[in-house]
C-alpha cells in the first residue's frame, strides 16, 4: 500500500455550553435594549457578548510551548498485531500549562482513538516540565502510517471556549503483512555443511531414498538409470547437495491478476484481499526459507519495489508499501536464477497467484524445468484451463481461501509429495 497523507489539521475553537448561554444571554439583552429603549441593557448585553468572542480567540490563537518525541515498540509491527507508542511531552514555554485533553491522530477510526488527560506541565526551568505517556494501538491493515499530530484542548481560564491545537510532528509506523511461522514439513532440510533440498521417499534402498518417480517437466539429465532398471519405471534423482540451497518466489503483482481488488476504495484499506494473503503466503515462505539457510529470490511480475530477502528488516519494510501495479513490468517472470554451475537446476520455485491470464501463465511453464521442486499456490482457487497447464508441466497446485491457514497449505505441499518428519 502506498504511504498515506499526514491528517491535514486546522486549528479550531469553540464555544462551550456555558459560553453559549452567555452569548444567547448577550444577544437577548441586546434585542431588549432596542425594544424597551433601556440603554443599560444595552451595554449588559454588549459586555456579555464580549465575553464569549474573547474566551474564543483565546481558545484559537494562544501558543503552547510543548513538543512532542515519539516511538514505537515494536516497529515495524505486524498486521493485528499490538504496537504500543510512547509519547514524552514537554513544555518549553515560560507560562505553565493546565491539565488538558489529548488524542493521538492515526488514519483509521478503531482502537480507542479516544481523548485522554494530560497533567499539567510546570513551566520551562522547573520540575515537572516533562510528562510520559503511552498507549496501545492495532494497526488493521498493512501499509507506512502517520501517527501524529497530537491534539491538545485547550480552553480559556472561565470556561467559555474550547480550541484545539496540534502539538508535534507525524511520526511515521510501518505495519508488514502477517507472515506466520511454517512448521518444518522436512520438504527443505539444512545439512551442516551448507544447504540441501531434500524430498524424501520411504521406498526401501539407498538410491530410493534419492529418487522418485518420473514427472511431466523434469529434465532427462536427472533420469537415474539403475533406480528406472529395478523399478521397471522412469526414476529421477531429487537429492542434490549444494553449497548454497536456491529458492524463487514468484508473486504476481499485477492488478489484472486479482479480479476483486477495488479501485475506489479508502487510502487505508487494503486494494484486494485476495492480493493480501497473496503477500502474506510469499512472505512468510521467504522468511521460512531464508532463515534456513537458502539463498531466496523474491520476484514480481510488475515493476520491481521489494528489496532483496536478505536482510531481512529491509525487506519487510519495503513489504508494508507493496501494491499493485497497472501492467507489466521489465522484471521478467522468467529470468533465471544466477548459477555457477549451468548443468543442475535450480532448488525450488513457489509461485503465489489468483487469476493469472494466460502470458503468465506459459511463463511459469516454460521455467518449470528448470527446477527440482515447482509449487503454486492459487489464491481463491478457481479451476480452469490455465491451472491445468500448470498441472500439466509438473507443477503442485494447492489451493488456498480467504480464511484459509497458511501453515495449513504449506503443510499441503510436504502431502503431496508424500513427505512425513521423520521418514
Amino acid at each position: 500500500m502506498a504511504r498515506l497523507r499526514p491528517i491535514r489539521f486546522s486549528r479550531s475553537a469553540r464555544l462551550t455550553p456555558r459560553g453559549a448561554t452567555l452569548a444567547v444571554v448577550g444577544g437577548a439583552s441586546v434585542i431588549g435594549a432596542y425594544a424597551s429603549g433601556r440603554p443599560e441593557l444595552l451595554y449588559l448585553g454588549c459586555l456579555t457578548l464580549l465575553l464569549p468572542a474573547l474566551a474564543v480567540a483565546f481558545a484559537r490563537f494562544r501558543r503552547v510551548g510543548l513538543t512532542v518525541s515519539r516511538s514505537f515498540r515494536p516497529e515495524p509491527v505486524g498486521v493485528g498485531q499490538p504496537a504500543v507508542v510512547e509519547l514524552t511531552i514537554a513544555n518549553g514555554g515560560q507560562r505553565p500549562t493546565p491539565q488538558v485533553e489529548w488524542r493521538d491522530y492515526r488514519p483509521w477510526a478503531s482502537g480507542g482513538n479516544g481523548s485522554r488527560m494530560l497533567p499539567a506541565l510546570a513551566a520551562r526551568g522547573s520540575r515537572g516540565t516533562t510528562a510520559r505517556l503511552r498507549y496501545e494501538l492495532i494497526p488493521p491493515h498493512r501499509g507506512e502510517f502517520p501517527i501524529g499530530p497530537l491534539g491538545a484542548r485547550l480552553a480559556d481560564p472561565f470556561g467559555l471556549a474550547k480550541g484545539e491545537v496540534a502539538v508535534g510532528a507525524v511520526d511515521w509506523l510501518v505495519v508488514t503483512p502477517v507472515i506466520r511461522e511454517l512448521p518444518d514439513t522436512g520438504l527443505a532440510i539444512l545439512a551442516s555443511d551448507g544447504a540441501s533440498l531434500l524430498v524424501r521417499r520411504s521406498i526401501g534402498g539407498e538410491d530410493d531414498l534419492s529418487t522418485r518417480e518420473y514427472r511431466t517437466g523434469d529434465a532427462m539429465r536427472r533420469v537415474h538409470w539403475r533406480a528406472t532398471a529395478r523399478h521397471g519405471e522412469l526414476m529421477v534423482r531429487q537429492e542434490e547437495q549444494r553449497s548454497h540451497a536456491e529458492a524463487r518466489i514468484i508473486l504476481d503483482t499485477r492488478r489484472s491478476g486479482y479480479a476483486d481488488h477495488q479501485p475506489g476504495r479508502q487510502s487505508n484499506e487494503p486494494e484486494s484481499e485476495s492480493f493480501e494473503l497473496a503477500v502474506s503466503i510469499g512472505a512468510s515462505i521467504a522468511l521460512h526459507l531464508a532463515r534456513g539457510g537458502f539463498a531466496v529470490e523474491f520476484v514480481e511480475t510488475g515493476d520491481r519495489h521489494l528489496a532483496p530477502v536478505s536482510p531481512m528488516e529491509p525487506f519487510l519494510r519495503s513489504l508494508a508499501t507493496l501494491e499493485l501495479a497497472g501492467a507489466a513490468g521489465d522484471y521478467p517472470v522468467g529470468s533465471p536464477l544466477t548459477s555457477t554451475r549451468p548443468d543442475r537446476t535450480h532448488g525450488s520455485v513457489f509461485a503465489i497467484l489468483a487469476d493469472a491470464d494466460a502470458p503468465t501463465i506459459e511463463r511459469l511453464v516454460a521455467q518449470r524445468s528448470d527446477f527440482d521442486l515447482a509449487v503454486a499456490f492459487v489464491v481463491t482457487w478457481r479451476d480452469s484451463l490455465a491451472l491445468e497447464a500448470l498441472r500439466r508441466a509438473g507443477w503442485t497446485c494447492v489451493p488456498v481461501a480467504l480464511g484459509d491457514s497458511v501453515e495449513d497449505a504449506w503443510r499441503a505441499v510436504a502431502e503431496l509429495h508424500g513427505v512425513r518428519r521423520g521418514r
